[in-house]
């Protein structure tokens, strides 16, 4: 990693983004390993979600389509997702997990869309989930038109333990995250905390040409712990 890259993760390191109890916002690359003291709780306790929450988890899957208008983020779960991606009979999909309060999470969106613009005719498409609360889904939106982001964008279901398990049961909850799944649905990459092109395009690159991956899903910085300032 290059001196401008750690550079850039130390100055942002510390900062913390809690949803729903659960998922961090971290910058913090210097460990590969995620301490089990500091992983997220798999899901909110029931009394405190909100009472119009996102339809069941469950929900039946169904051919991807054109890409989504950001003004109307649809409500997808993990197992939704995969499916669509599978459906899409692309060769691999990276699938980017963000909020609108995670400063790290925008910053990488911009990196994301000129990737997906190279990666697209070779068959790899690059979606956004946003895991916001239901009530400030606005904010993602707002976020993503103000920018005219292109990318195809969700709104992950409740409960965020189901979303969580389903894209990586390894992953406790830091934001960003990003999940590189195959043609198969299988999850064959995954980067926990802030990913830079100098790390995701190589991992991408290898994928398509059907070489082996750096470690099989496994960059994983460490959550930043709660005290940090």
């Amino acid at each position: 990693m290059s001196s401008l890259t750690t550079g850039r993760r130390f100055f942002a390191s510390g900062l913390l983004c809690l949803i729903a109890g659960g998922c961090r916002c971290s910058d913090d690359a210097t460990e590969r390993s995620v301490p089990a003291s500091q992983a997220a709780p798999d899901e909110a306790p029931p009394d405190e979600a909100p009472p119009d929450e996102a339809p069941p988890e469950h929900d039946e899957a169904t051919n991807a389509g054109p890409a989504l208008e950001n003004q109307s983020l649809e409500v997808v779960s993990a197992d939704t997702l995969i499916a669509r991606l599978k459906a899409s009979k692309r060769k691999g999909t990276l699938v980017n997990a963000w909020a609108s309060f995670c400063g790290p999470c925008k910053r990488e969106i911009p990196m994301l869309e000129t990737l997906a613009k190279g990666f697209r005719p070779r068959g790899l498409d690059v979606v956004l989930v946003s895991v916001d609360e239901p009530g400030d889904v606005a904010k993602a939106e707002a976020f993503l038109a103000e920018r005219g982001v292109s990318l195809t964008s969700y709104l992950a279901a409740r409960p965020l333990g189901a979303f969580k398990r389903g894209m990586n049961p390894r992953w406790p909850g830091m934001l960003p995250a990003s999940f590189l799944f195959d043609d198969q649905g299988a999850l064959r990459y995954y980067w926990g905390g802030e990913a830079f092109e100098g790390e995701v395009k190589p991992v991408l690159e290898a994928f398509l040409a059907g070489k082996p991956l750096p470690v099989e899903g496994a960059s994983t910085p460490a959550v930043a712990p709660e005290n940090s300032e």
